[in-house]
Parts: structure tokens; C-alpha cells; sequence
């Protein structure tokens, strides 16, 4: 056997079967972790660089399971897209795949690379399946409401390193932390939507579950500057720092996507997100009762007591049959519909970001949006606004808006030039530049850092 052993070399297996050989003398206490057996066995070993050439960050992807709403494609393209951004080959990490690489012998690595690590919900793994990235299963007892009871036993019986250099929980409602309190902890606030939609003491009790993962984390980000004000007007950062990495848009394109069964000829207004009351898609009932030239498509979710309100809005206003609710649609039907629809309906009450506003524009589309929270700082002075939601003001501003729209021929090429600078490659760096601050901090950055 060789003297160094890399964590990935019993990667993946539940069982090696053993002969006499001797046990490697230099091999991280972490290459048996969330193992049930390993034995070790006499075949030959790689001879790479040993674990600690590389950096893990474990990127919490648990809302995968959610995939169709704000949370679940965040996570999705964020995932993907760490895979694509974060090291090389010529680092000697594998981008395309699990080993499909020989790793690069230590002395050509000019610094140890960053390579992340997904936490996956069991029944998901096939969607990060082509980011090559290592999945690593988010059993229940890894919830931190489990951990938290046998912490404090297993103090003695750590490795001599933390497996991980970096945990990213990836949602202010984590369920989720690392079991080695060594571990430094990068926790993204989306938003504080609840302090709009709740009681106060849900609130209060929401706010105390969040204070609990910003006291354990080393540092935070969130995806837009609204949020961060509301984070340092509700939530005490004890010193760390704050930093705004905005979301990206997707950018995957369908050019032989066909018109699906629910849209005809005539012309649409679309709405996606989650059909849930925040979204406020049932004012758009009223507006589209006064376009007779127009349909409604609002995709996601139909399932919902508030996506049932709509339709029955629809049919009290004698407009049932030009209001669709296709519910969730595929991704090539998503990108068909931005392309063909002659403009995106964005009524919503509080968002962290607004990821439709910026899928809109990359499309070209004119964009229909509440002045609310955030997405005046998303759509910027290219977006018509909504102050109210009269359907007579509604009206008035969707005419002059598609007047101006019309009026200029640059408005489609200036709208996907402003959610361009909203890129997932960017936001990846941004994670990644980031990643690196903290580890090599140590874990304790200063607000200067921010």
C-alpha cells in the first residue's frame, strides 16, 4: 500500500473486502466517513495527491425537492453551474465527472482548489447528475435538530481535520448543518418575506430561528440590497459580513421548442412562479378582462387553494376561457412561452429577487411589475410598474408601457443587455471568490470583508 491515501480512493463504496496488506500510514480519518463497513484490501492504491490538496465545500442543494419555485431553482443553477466554474484540469479537478480524470500530482497545484460537494435529497440525484459534482445523501439524522443531541459525544472521536473547509447552507430555514463544529458555516438569506405574510409571533419565532444560524455562521450573503437592509434592520450580524450576490437568470435556450397544446394564435400575457397569494396573480384577472384581445397563461403550481380562487375570479368575471393555468410547465414550454408571449406579469407583493423579471428581459420581453421590495432593484428603469392594482390604473399602465415598447426598436436588445448582468457564471464566481475569503480567513472574517 502506499503512505498517502486521498479521501476519494474508498469514495462511494459500502464495502472493500480485505486481505493482509498493511493499512496505509497516512490516510484522513474522513476516507470512512458515512461509511457502514470498510475494510481495507491489498489492491494498489492511487498514488495522487493526498485529501488535503483540495478544499471541500459542502453546498447544501436539500431544496432540489422543491424544485419549481425560487428556492429550488436556485439551488439547481447555482449547482450546475459551481460545477463548471470551480477548478480545472489542469488543477486536476474533474469538471465532467467522478474520476474520469487523473488527479495532478501535488507539486503542480499552485493552490489547494476548492472543490464543492452537494447535499442531496434522496430522489434528486439524477438532476445534478451532469454537474459531476460528488452528492452526498441528506439523511434525516444529518438534520441538525438530530445532530444537536450527539454533538457533544462524538467531541472526542473527530477527525484530526474538519472533512469539510466549508459548509454553504444554502437557505435561511436550514434543517441542516455540519456535525463537526469546526466547520465554518456560509449561511444565504433570500428573503423576510414572513415579516409581511405572518402574525407576529410567527415572526419573532422565525426571526430567533434565523438569528441561531447567523450566531453559527462565519459569514452571510443574500441575493439582493433590499434584503440586506432588512437583515441589518431585523437581525443582529454580531460583526460578520454582509454581501449581496445577485441571482442569475437561465439561460438555456430551446429553438425547436413547439407551441405547447395549451397556447393558440391568439396573443398571451404570461405569469410564472409558484400560484401562491403573495404572487397576487389574482389582480391580473381584472386587467385581462379589459384586453379582450388577450389571453392569460399563468404557469406553476395549480394545485393550490389560491390557484382555484383564481380560476373562480375568472369565471365570475366571464373570462374563464381566456385565463390558463397549465400548472408546472417543462423547461422548453418555459422558454417557448417567454419568447412568443407579448409581455410578463409580475404583480407580486414581496420577493427577495424576482427571478421572472430578469428571465423576462433576457427574453426581450416587456415586463409588467408591482413597485414592491425587491424588484425595482431588479427590473431597474427598463420595467413598468404597477403602483396600485386598480385594473383601470393596470390598464393605463400596460397600454403606455406597450406604446413605449413598440415606439422603440433598441427596447427588446436594452431589456436582455440589463438581465445579462445577472448571470449564474457570475454569481458562481462570486460564491467562489467568496468561499475562498472565509477559508483562508480561517473562518473569521471581519464587517471589512464584506
Amino acid at each position: 500500500m502506499p503512505t498517502a491515501c486521498p479521501a476519494d480512493s474508498f469514495q462511494d463504496r459500502g464495502l472493500v473486502v480485505v486481505d493482509s496488506a498493511p493499512m496505509p500510514i497516512a490516510c484522513p480519518a474522513d476516507s470512512f466517513q458515512d461509511r457502514c463497513l470498510v475494510v481495507v484490501g491489498s489492491a494498489p492504491m492511487p498514488t495522487a495527491c493526498p485529501a488535503d490538496s483540495v478544499q471541500r465545500v459542502l453546498v447544501d442543494a436539500t431544496k432540489l425537492k422543491t424544485l419549481y419555485c425560487g428556492l429550488g431553482q436556485f439551488t439547481l443553477h447555482l449547482g450546475r453551474t459551481l460545477s463548471q466554474t470551480a477548478g480545472s484540469r489542469e488543477q486536476g479537478v474533474d469538471r465532467s465527472g467522478p474520476r474520469s480524470l487523473p488527479p495532478a500530482p501535488c507539486s503542480q497545484l499552485s493552490a489547494r482548489p476548492i472543490v464543492p460537494e452537494l447535499l442531496v435529497p434522496s430522489g434528486n440525484y439524477s438532476l445534478m447528475a451532469r454537474s459531476g459534482l460528488r452528492q452526498v445523501a441528506a439523511y434525516p439524522w444529518k438534520k441538525e435538530i438530530v445532530q444537536r443531541l450527539y454533538r457533544g459525544w462524538l467531541a472526542g472521536f473527530l477527525p484530526p481535520e474538519p472533512r469539510y473547509a466549508l459548509w454553504h447552507a444554502t437557505t435561511q430555514f436550514t434543517q441542516y448543518l455540519p456535525l463537526d463544529p469546526r466547520t465554518p458555516v456560509l449561511l444565504t438569506i433570500h428573503d423576510l418575506n414572513f415579516l409581511r405574510e405572518k402574525p407576529s409571533h410567527i415572526c419573532r419565532r422565525n426571526l430567533r430561528r434565523i438569528q441561531a444560524v447567523i450566531d453559527r455562521a462565519a459569514a452571510v450573503t443574500t441575493i439582493s440590497h433590499f434584503v440586506a437592509n432588512e437583515i441589518r434592520r431585523h437581525l443582529d450580524l454580531r460583526g460578520k459580513p454582509l454581501r449581496v450576490i445577485y441571482n442569475g437568470a437561465n439561460t438555456d435556450d430551446y429553438p425547436q421548442a413547439a407551441r405547447p397544446e395549451f397556447a393558440d394564435a391568439r396573443p398571451f400575457l404570461f405569469a410564472i412562479s409558484d400560484i401562491v397569494r403573495k404572487k397576487n396573480f389574482h389582480v391580473l384577472v381584472g386587467l385581462i378582462a379589459r384586453l379582450p384581445e388577450y389571453r392569460l397563461i399563468i404557469a406553476g403550481n395549480d394545485r393550490t387553494d389560491y390557484a382555484r380562487e383564481i380560476r373562480r375570479a375568472a369565471a365570475e368575471a366571464g373570462v374563464a376561457e381566456r385565463v390558463c393555468l397549465p400548472g408546472i410547465v417543462s423547461d422548453a414550454a418555459r422558454c417557448w412561452l417567454y419568447k412568443n408571449c407579448s409581455g410578463v406579469c409580475f404583480p407580486s407583493l414581496t420577493e427577495g429577487f424576482g427571478l421572472p423579471v430578469v428571465e423576462a428581459m433576457l427574453f426581450g420581453r416587456p415586463v409588467f411589475i408591482s413597485d414592491a421590495t425587491s424588484l425595482p432593484e431588479v427590473g431597474g428603469p427598463l420595467a413598468f410598474y404597477w403602483k396600485c392594482f386598480d385594473p383601470d390604473a393596470m390598464l393605463a399602465v400596460f397600454r403606455c408601457g406597450m406604446a413605449a415598447y413598440a415606439a422603440d426598436p433598441q427596447y427588446a436588445a436594452r431589456l436582455t443587455a440589463h438581465a445579462e448582468r445577472f448571470s449564474w457564471n457570475k454569481a458562481a464566481a462570486e460564491y467562489l471568490a467568496f468561499y475562498r475569503e472565509i477559508i483562508d480567513a480561517g473562518g473569521r472574517l471581519s464587517r471589512r470583508a464584506a
